[in-house]
């Protein structure tokens, strides 16, 4: 009975987060603490769209970052080739990350276990390495600079304050629609498919087309954390898209807890802050995210918000 109450609050719970992340810059008036807010709203899109792919269909993606770039690319050479305003770069993102997503899902969303890590892997690789040589079109390994800054009906976004708040629209519009859809039909086909693919296959669901579907949106939304990347570095390059980057959404992730998408941010904030803070020892910072890593999970095995933590929570209460 205690644990109902305690699930009644949830929404409070909520409402209060909100409010606290949109007062949160009127208290901070440090531009170095601004910015690292602004990176984690940025990896935590990148951390919720790939938890919808690992978490809801077990798909290891090691070629995440490929499609964080596709995005960044796209909406950097939109607006410094063509002038395009930010939001049609951003449609422009969102829509070509999707079709990446199809085009790559197709072969990787019929293999499983490590032909499906290679694939990705292989993927993310080939990407960079055709941004790094295809230098008439990308800058090469200069990469694409002097991108001007995002215009929104006719406000433009110039500084760390607003940058923070384009970011937390942005996470939070991500949050909520792949929310809503794990919530719907179609997510609860992907869950069964997930936990058993053919029990779910013999029961009428088709596999391949809500795994497609699964990794695709999944890369889109890496491409709208990508396009508000370009606009907010101003210069990308194809530095930015290492395997290194991939592996540290992959921690996140697996931090945060699989299948919560309130953990993918915990999981940011925590690996984003913890670099940060041993930013002095910047050349041991896969040995720190490893350590870290290691040590959570020792801590919490599913993770700080694994599927299940909140009923946890509650029965905890009730006790």
């Amino acid at each position: 009975m205690e644990a109902i109450k305690l699930e009644r609050f949830k929404p409070l719970f909520i409402v209060l987060v909100l409010i606290s992340a949109f007062a949160l810059p009127l208290a901070v008036k440090n531009e170095y603490f601004l910015r690292v807010l602004v990176m984690i709203w940025i990896y935590s899109i990148l951390s919720i769209s790939l938890n919808f792919i690992i978490g809801f269909s077990s798909s290891l993606s090691f070629g995440h970052h490929a499609f964080y770039g596709i995005g960044a690319y796209t909406t950097a050479l939109m607006m410094t080739m063509l002038g395009a305003p930010f939001l049609y770069a951003l449609a422009a993102s969102i829509v070509v990350t999707f079709l990446f997503g199809v085009a790559v899902g197709i072969p990787v969303t019929r293999v499983r276990g490590d032909y499906l890590v290679l694939l990705t892997l292989a993927f993310g690789e080939m990407f960079r390495l055709t941004m790094q040589g295809w230098i008439d079109f990308t800058g090469g390994q200069m990469g694409v600079v002097g991108i001007p800054a995002p215009v929104i009906w006719g406000f433009k976004i110039k500084t760390n304050f607003h940058f923070y708040y384009l970011a937390l629209v942005l996470l939070i519009l991500t949050y909520v629609t792949l929310h809503t859809i794990t919530r719907s039909r179609i997510g609860r086909a992907m869950i069964a498919i997930r936990e058993d693919e053919l029990a779910a296959s013999t029961s009428g669901i088709n596999a391949g087309f809500y795994k497609l579907l699964n990794f695709s949106l999944g890369c889109m939304y890496a491409g709208v954390a990508g396009s508000f990347m370009a606009v907010y570095m101003t210069a990308i390059a194809p530095s930015n898209f290492t395997l290194n980057e991939g592996v540290l959404m992959i921690v996140m992730v697996i931090v945060g807890g699989l299948g919560s998408f309130a953990g993918s941010i915990i999981g940011a904030a925590v690996m984003l802050i913890s670099t940060e803070a041993f930013r002095s020892v910047y050349q041991y910072r896969l040995l720190i995210i490893g350590l870290i890593m290691v040590l959570v999970l020792l801590w919490r095995p599913q993770g700080i918000m694994g599927v299940g933590a909140w009923k946890k929570i509650s029965q905890k209460g009730g006790n």
